[in-house]
């Protein structure tokens, strides 16, 4: 993909993830091209991508708007991420090497200090990304880290859509520490049992406010 078409796809991906560009909202070219200094023609490579990725739709002789969000949209995207992340466990406890563990340990200290209990919710949900990309990195397979980024990032879209109505203490990362153990001990059994289950409490919370 041409670089000015990446930018874009990552810009307007990440205007879309937060928010910026709300729900059901017109994509607007003419003011993206503006805005990011970038010609019509990336802008619109950018948006079939994330047309395919269903963050955007196209209605004929209407034009391109930004994706809706449903209980069907959270129902379907957890589905997802419980077989891929699961997966990534079990891979990241047999194959995480000694800078993933060295990685996995900062992360589990960080996680036990006092930092988190002042910890903005925006701040929360961007380490809990961190955090589940570097364990689907410790599974050294590049589809499925892929995939497990893709479908991460239509669940955060799902998390700012609950901004203002959850508390940052929702956002749990504490669950972190104990998967984290769980690699670090290539106990993979338990290392998915934990993950799949900070999915579903995932989608208890934000089901109650969607």
């Amino acid at each position: 993909m041409p670089t000015d078409a990446a930018r874009a796809y990552r810009a307007i991906k990440e205007k879309i993830i937060t928010l910026e560009l709300a729900p059901g909202s017109v994509v607007q070219d003419a003011e993206l091209m503006q805005e990011l200094g970038i010609g019509r023609t990336p802008i619109r490579e950018a948006l079939k991508l994330l047309e395919a990725e269903k963050l955007v739709v196209t209605v004929p002789r209407r034009g391109i708007f930004v994706a809706s969000i449903s209980i069907t949209d959270l129902q379907q995207v957890i589905e997802v991420r419980l077989e891929l992340e699961g997966l990534a466990m079990r891979l990241a406890c047999e194959r995480a090497n000694s800078e993933d563990m060295v990685r996995l340990r900062k992360y589990h200290e960080r996680l036990a200090g006092n930092e988190l209990q002042t910890l903005p919710t925006r701040e929360r949900l961007e380490l809990d990304r961190e955090i589940h990309l570097a364990l689907a990195g410790a599974a050294h397979n590049a589809f499925l880290s892929v995939e497990v980024e893709r479908f991460y990032d239509l669940a955060r879209r799902l998390w700012y859509y609950t901004l203002g109505r959850v508390r940052p203490s929702e956002v749990n990362l504490q669950s972190h520490q104990e998967i984290i153990q769980a690699v670090l001990r290539r106990d993979a059994a338990e290392a998915e049992r934990l993950m799949r289950q900070h999915i579903l409490e995932f989608q208890q919370t934000v089901k109650e406010v969607i």
